[in-house]
């Protein structure tokens, strides 16, 4: 009887599972598939494709624009984990282990700008850095301070990068502040009691207790940065088109133009398929690091 009901289950099983199955296969390996081979083409995704093979992938690791863009989304990823992941801990740290009245709006308040737009995160960007009459440049005029309200932080290729990461760090630091506090949250009571009989209170329970187990939390949030600094595009590109030359130009603003400025498929989608790998070997790399660094541990 058994065997007979495990014979008529499995094709429903099957079946229950085959949009599933369907779903992936046309929007997520069919585009990944397609990726792969149009980057071996020359091809404006208008007219007939011809084969070149590893071509499109030489000529980025000869463009100047290319390398900018790869080496400014390493510096982002760098830079986000090393500044906004800190950041958002001891922020989340603060509005829980400090609790009152003021935490929930506080965590609203966190958590709004990264619900806003991009397009007004990066206008609310230009406004504060805008020359002469920006936020920056009228505070710096109210107070005397006139060489600060002539700089050019857009316009100068020096700055230019660090006041759009600048504004980055304001507008996607919301996130990992509130995941940090969900699962600051979830720590026993008693074990915060105990630690606090042991001596270990504020910034040393912090360090002893709290940071230990936000270990997982933190291996995450270090993808997601890192990832996320791979495809970046929107804000660089609102603020400052990449420019001013490639001074924030990204692996996603030269993929645009090769694919929807220049036509040029075939070499956008090559640089799809380094953004794709990149985010794939990193994630794997990291969670693989974090596994034995759990196995040695146990």
């Amino acid at each position: 009887m058994k065997r007979v009901r495990d014979k008529t289950r499995a094709p429903f099983i099957c079946l229950c599972l085959l949009p599933a199955f369907l779903f992936l296969a046309i929007f997520l390996y069919y585009p990944i598939e397609e990726t792969f081979r149009i980057a071996l083409t020359k091809s404006t995704g208008m007219g007939p494709e011809t084969f070149i093979g590893l071509d499109n992938y030489a000529k980025l690791f000869t463009s100047e624009e290319f390398l900018a863009g790869l080496v400014h989304v390493f510096s982002w990823a760098f830079w986000s984990i090393l500044i906004q992941l800190p950041i958002a801990f001891l922020v989340a740290f603060s509005l829980t282990f400090y609790a009152n009245k003021l935490t929930g709006p506080l965590r609203a308040i966190f958590y709004l700008a990264n619900v806003l737009p991009s397009a007004i995160t990066a206008m609310l960007g230009k406004f504060i850095f805008a020359p002469r009459f920006g936020i920056i440049a009228s505070l710096a005029n109210a107070i005397g301070w006139r060489w600060l309200g002539t700089i050019d932080f857009l316009g100068n290729p020096k700055l230019a990068f660090w006041s759009v990461f600048t504004i980055a760090t304001w507008a996607y630091t919301g996130f990992p502040i509130i995941y940090l506090m969900a699962r600051i949250e979830q720590i026993p009571r008693e074990v915060r009691e105990a630690a606090e009989l042991d001596g270990a209170t504020g910034w040393r329970y912090a360090r002893s207790i709290v940071l230990p187990d936000l270990g997982y939390p933190l291996r995450i949030l270090a993808v997601l940065c890192t990832v996320g600094s791979l495809k970046l595009f929107d804000l660089p590109n609102l603020m400052t088109a990449g420019g001013p030359g490639n001074a924030t130009v990204t692996l996603g603003i030269t993929l645009y133009r090769d694919g929807f400025i220049n036509w040029n498929y075939g070499k956008a989608a090559a640089i799809g398929v380094v953004i794709f790998l990149l985010s794939l070997g990193f994630t794997i790399a990291q969670f693989s690091l974090g596994s034995r660094k759990g196995g040695e541990k146990t």
